[in-house]
């Protein structure tokens, strides 16, 4: 009953007078709902996709509702929690551990195709136990990627956070040095060699890394990484491989970060960083690149955005708006747990703000 008066609500807003048409929209959105979108993890209490739909389109002016509605049945990129899921449970086998393969064979001087070899090898189990793995936000699923490795990632390797405090540094190399041991490794200074930064999605990059050039220095979390790696005390700083792995991120990011990583690092003297993406969004679906008339119109209408998202956070990006998203990215993504900044606004504005989004976000930062 509840699903029929959504689906009686949205025929409604969309002024649909013919079965034929209603016909042609609600069985797929409603599947789409079941399998995918009523699982978003920030609607309100209550609320499912297709009264959410509904009270969203109800927003636009009546000539703009089938551009917005276009949007979503043929433009949206919505990541479930099962497939986030999947590509966690993938990363562990299917990358971690063949860069580990590749790693051991070019040291070992053991050719690439001798796996059985290389896994014999004990530098292949030294470097398993030298790996630290390090989440860049709450959406880096550490915890998931430590089962999906069955036992091969221990909890003295991982944490959910990059920036250490000095008491957990020393708790995990006193691990590292016990469990070495245990494994026939025995060292007086036990070091990481392999580091692995893992984060869910980014859009354009800049959090990561960028250039302030009004400062004149780098700032992001790779900066803060490195620095920190660079102490000593965690990382052996003469013999080390740094990963960033990203279970989605766009073409965009992926250039943005490459750029600058490889500027900063080489200014600094420090190991390059290695990227790598098991999901890449490339350029083309960025709704800029291929946006109608129709739909730019909406996507730049001020009536149908709340001046509120222009913060200081914004303005990190170098825009002025968010219309278009964090760095006007301009993507149709939505992650199930939140949806990203980069994502065109009226995706994404927040349920107290004047025109809300369809999958409101919930903002890392909180201003006062």
């Amino acid at each position: 009953m509840r699903d029929q008066n959504a689906q009686q609500l949205l025929a409604k807003v969309m002024d649909w007078q013919d079965e034929e048409t209603v016909s042609r929209y609600v069985p797929p959105l409603q599947l789409l709902a079941d399998y995918k979108y009523d699982q978003y993890q920030r609607f309100g209490p209550g609320k499912r996709f297709i009264e959410s739909l509904a009270l969203w389109l109800n927003q636009f002016n009546p000539g703009d509702r089938s551009v917005a509605l276009d949007l979503v049945t043929q433009r949206l990129i919505y990541f479930s929690d099962a497939e986030f899921l999947h590509l966690v449970q993938t990363a562990y086998p299917d990358l971690i551990v063949q860069e580990r393969l590749q790693l051991v064979a070019a040291e070992q001087a053991i050719a690439a195709h001798k796996v059985g070899m290389i896994r014999r090898h004990p530098r292949f189990k030294e470097l398993q136990l030298k790996s630290l793995y390090l989440g860049l936000s709450d959406g880096a699923r550490t915890n998931e990627l430590r089962r999906a490795s069955d036992g091969e990632i221990g909890n003295e390797q991982i944490w959910q956070a990059y920036e250490l405090g000095q008491d957990k540094a020393d708790d995990m190399v006193s691990e590292l040095k016990d469990v070495l041991g245990k494994s026939g490794f025995g060292s007086s200074e036990p070091r990481f060699n392999l580091i692995w930064l893992l984060d869910d999605f980014s859009g354009s990059g800049n959090t990561y890394i960028r250039f302030d050039s009004k400062q004149g220095k780098y700032k992001g979390k790779l900066k803060k990484v490195y620095e920190r790696l660079h102490r000593g005390d965690l990382v052996d700083t003469s013999h080390y491989e740094v990963f960033l792995l990203l279970y989605v991120a766009t073409r965009k990011a992926i250039d943005h970060i490459d750029y600058w990583a490889e500027r900063f690092t080489s200014e600094h003297g420090y190991k390059p960083l290695q990227v790598r993406v098991l999901c890449p969004i490339e350029n083309k679906e960025s709704l800029s690149r291929t946006w109608s008339p129709e739909l730019r119109a909406i996507l730049t209408n001020p009536a149908y955005y709340d001046e509120r998202a222009s913060d200081k956070h914004i303005l990190v990006g170098g825009t002025a708006s968010a219309q278009l998203g964090f760095a006007n990215c301009a993507l149709p993504v939505v992650l199930s747990h939140n949806t990203p900044n980069n994502s065109a606004y009226i995706l994404w504005g927040p349920e107290s703000y004047r025109f809300f989004g369809l999958f409101p976000r919930v903002s890392r930062h909180r201003e006062f």
